[in-house]
């Protein structure tokens, strides 16, 4: 259930108002991930390495309370559980449009996948650009998968709303191994870099781990 944060006994209670009123408060970083593992078992079981990156991107983000932080009016609250947007192309075209995959309690990756995979069928389908819901417990993601980036940024249209938002890149190969470029970018009101460091260890586990 989600409750309203704590700000008063927060450890970083001068760093959130330092940063809260600065009119670009996002900070963002690029990293590359090992996703050999992950590959690997996708293509044994010839299963969608999009949506397993989906899935440890979206579990890792639940386990991570920073990730889980929002700005609401003139305090924080910390949802109890955050799902995914997501950009997909639409069938027979050069566009896209948003999908958006809910994350479950007791989610494992077998039945996030089967879950998402319709959900990506049925948004390529047709589904129009809308704007985003008008709701928080969310992360953004795009993914890129014909470009392995160094950098990456993100449009905003300004205000006070604080979802992370992260970028899949194209997997590439170095020295036998499959890595991943992936981009986070997070409020600096709500986020430093050590929780940042964080939730990508979170993520490199779920990489690691990952099995159906």
């Amino acid at each position: 259930m989600d409750r309203i944060f704590d700000i008063e006994n927060w450890d970083r209670k001068e760093n959130y108002f330092f940063f809260k009123d600065f009119q670009e408060p996002f900070v963002g970083i690029t990293v590359e991930l090992d996703a050999t593992e992950l590959v690997n078992i996708c293509k044994a079981k010839s299963i969608s390495i999009h949506h397993a990156l989906l899935y440890c991107t979206i579990s890792a983000a639940n386990q991570c309370l920073p990730m889980r932080l929002r700005r609401k009016d003139d305090g924080v609250i910390e949802h109890s559980s955050i799902d995914m947007g997501c950009a997909v192309m639409r069938e027979g075209t050069s566009a896209f449009t948003f999908a958006y995959y809910p994350w479950l309690e007791g989610d494992n990756a077998t039945s996030f996948m089967m879950r998402a995979m319709e959900i990506t069928r049925k948004t390529a389908q047709g589904m129009p650009l809308e704007h985003r819901p008008n709701r928080t417990n969310l992360i953004y993601g795009t993914t890129l998968p014909w470009i392995s980036f160094t950098s990456f940024s993100h449009p905003k249209k300004g205000g006070g709303h604080s979802i992370p938002r992260t970028v899949l890149g194209k997997i590439f190969k170095r020295d036998g191994r499959d890595l991943l470029p992936f981009q986070l970018e997070v409020d600096h009101a709500l986020m430093d870099g050590i929780h940042m460091a964080a939730f990508l260890d979170i993520l490199k586990k779920e990489l690691n781990q990952f099995n159906l």
